[in-house]
């Protein structure tokens, strides 16, 4: 069933996001929650500019850590990571990368509202903690 939910999410996220421009290919992939947060006893330096979108059981957003919102108003969350990416273009620093860790399944409208919310951001590239779908 787990593998089953996870490729069509992956179909849905390649038929809506990925057939509306070819121009702009945007790198969406799915990743194993150990990736970005190893066990505790693993030997691993943090990684500083990491943007993590964690999504809660009941649709609150959080960037790092820090509300932003609602998964049915991602208004909020935009204009956060929106400012974190000018400020570092201004420092010189072009890491844009964004993992969203969803805590719970996310409903695939939802996710496809939040994909599109980091696109417009231009966040590159998106991953998404398939763990929890």
């Amino acid at each position: 069933m787990g593998k089953t939910l996870v490729g069509l999410i992956v179909a849905s996220c390649l038929w809506t996001f990925g057939c509306q421009d070819s121009s702009k290919i945007y790198p969406i992939e799915f990743v194993d929650r150990k990736e970005f947060f190893p066990a505790a006893d693993a030997i691993q330096k943090p990684k500083p500019l990491l943007l993590v979108v964690a999504v809660a059981a009941d649709g609150r957003l959080s960037l790092n850590r820090i509300e932003t919102g609602k998964i049915s108003d991602v208004k909020v969350l935009k204009e956060k990571i929106a400012v974190v990416f000018a400020d570092r273009e201004k420092s010189l620093i072009s890491e844009r990368e964004v993992v969203i860790d969803p805590q719970v399944g996310i409903d695939d409208e939802d996710l496809g509202k939040l994909i599109e919310a980091l696109k417009s951001v231009d966040a590159t590239p998106i991953r998404i903690i398939k763990n929890n779908l």
